[in-house]
């Protein structure tokens, strides 16, 4: 008798257990992470305000129902080094990701680094990756669920408007069939990417009806033919030599467009922006129609943006603002008060692992180089100097936000640049002021900021 007792015991505790364990994730919110590719925040940032035409209702809902940040930037502005600074908080010289690289070519390094998947996973989430990766492995790390296909780094013509609507249909699947505990679900779209392959409103020689064709199916109605749209107020100002590879390939493309090709490569990079936007609002709406909205994060976000047409470029990698800046909108009903834009902190891309897992109540791992701004969501009026200094690079420099400013120090085919812009009196960045005696004192803390921050990650400016 008394071994039975000693039985029902021992079982009874394993339920409570049991019970004990599922409590402890059942509180937890749901999180949904959107990435876009290439979307540039000078066309549309989801504050509905835009003169060129543009209609990206479902990013300006999700905008207009959470929180914006407005100063956010790319670690890196390039696809596969920024990607891989989002899932592992770390900077590019840390997780071993400094250009872009074929999935899986760090695998054994992703299974050992603490990433944002895993740290969902090991919290008792379900994990889930829908689209393309392109971040070397580190975003499918401890995802279980992949839909019906995977996409890597890709390359080929138009293939956003062919997958994207995929992606999206299997992610909504995925949602429908979770029921026992929360998730971490991330879709990555590839679009505006596409971009990348119409070059002066060309497709490797097609014409520009082509282009388009390529960007629509006609089974698709919502996708309407853009029209001309202004060329961007700094289109005539011309780059700083510092701030490009003037000889990368991407730029050899445009150099001599003229304006009727310049207008006809921006609407058709408007319409890939649209088609995108199309997309998650479908998403959110399958999340209303499930019941699941209050309870769920959702970010949306990009690895870099597009230069699309100021300073007649194109593309990415540059610190120019189209370029560098990214968009961060959060969605948690929940908890977040609704249209709250934060116009002062500035943050970065390795910053967005630590701040959902905080959200979530997930343990954030030690060892980071991103850090939550959970507080700046909640308290967005408050200005902190914990978030007042924000570090971005590329293959030839590196760059810091600052005060209103924005300090460049670079080196192209051997010769040294430095680059100061008032981002705040210069948007358009027509400006450097590196020799304007009324400024030296912001260079000089530029340049302190840089050169502490070379030496406590012990890095080179060129590595």
């Amino acid at each position: 008798m008394k071994k039975l007792n000693w039985i029902i015991a021992f079982f009874g505790l394993v339920i409570i257990a049991s019970c004990e364990n599922k409590k402890s994730t059942s509180h937890h919110p749901n999180v949904i992470l959107i990435i876009s590719d290439q979307w540039s925040t000078r066309v549309s940032d989801g504050s509905g305000n835009y003169d060129n035409g543009i209609l990206t209702p479902g990013i300006d809902l999700l905008a207009k129902q959470g929180i914006s940040f407005n100063q956010a930037y790319s670690t890196y502005p390039l696809c596969t080094p920024a990607r891989a600074s989002l899932f592992t908080g770390l900077y590019s010289h840390h997780n071993d990701v400094g250009f872009n690289l074929k999935r899986d070519s760090i695998l054994d390094r992703a299974k050992l680094t603490p990433t944002l998947g895993k740290s969902f996973r090991e919290a008792g989430y379900n994990v889930a990756y829908f689209g393309k990766e392109h971040a070397g492995g580190y975003g499918y790390a401890s995802a279980t669920e992949f839909g019906s296909m995977t996409h890597s780094n890709g390359g080929m013509l138009a293939e956003g408007s062919a997958y994207d609507p995929i992606f999206t249909e299997d992610a909504i699947k995925y949602i429908k069939d979770q029921k026992d505990k929360p998730f971490f679900m991330t879709l990555s779209l590839i679009n505006p990417h596409d971009i990348c392959r119409v070059l002066g409103g060309k497709v490797q020689g097609a014409t520009f009806a082509d282009a388009i064709n390529l960007t629509r199916n006609d089974d698709e109605p919502y996708l309407r033919f853009q029209p001309r749209p202004d060329l961007p107020s700094n289109h005539e100002v011309a780059y700083e030599k510092g701030m490009i590879l003037h000889e990368d390939f991407m730029y050899r493309e445009v150099f001599g467009l003229n304006e009727d090709e310049w207008k006809r490569f921006i609407s058709t990079y408007q319409l890939l922006i649209e088609n995108t936007d199309r997309l998650i609002g479908q998403l959110l709406e399958n999340l209303k129609e499930q019941g699941l909205e209050e309870n769920t994060i959702v970010m949306f976000t990009t690895d870099h943006g597009e230069m699309a047409g100021s300073h007649k470029l194109i593309a990415k990698t540059t610190f120019y603002e189209e370029s560098s800046k990214i968009p961060v909108i959060i969605r948690y009903p929940k908890e977040i008060k609704q249209s709250i834009t934060n116009r002062d902190a500035l943050v970065s891309t390795i910053d967005i692992m630590p701040t959902l897992l905080d959200l979530a109540g997930v343990e954030i791992p030690k060892g980071l180089d991103g850090r939550s701004f959970k507080k700046q969501i909640f308290e967005p009026e408050v200005i902190s100097n914990e978030f007042d200094v924000v570090y971005s690079q590329n293959q030839f420099g590196r760059m810091v936000r600052y005060d209103q400013f924005k300090y460049v120090r670079s080196v192209v085919y051997g010769k040294p640049y430095e680059i100061l812009f008032n981002i705040e009196n210069d948007p358009n960045e027509s400006t450097n002021l590196i020799n304007d005696p009324r400024f030296n004192d912001k260079l000089v803390k530029g340049r302190k900021l840089l050169d502490d921050w070379l030496k406590t990650e012990k890095i080179k400016l060129i590595e």
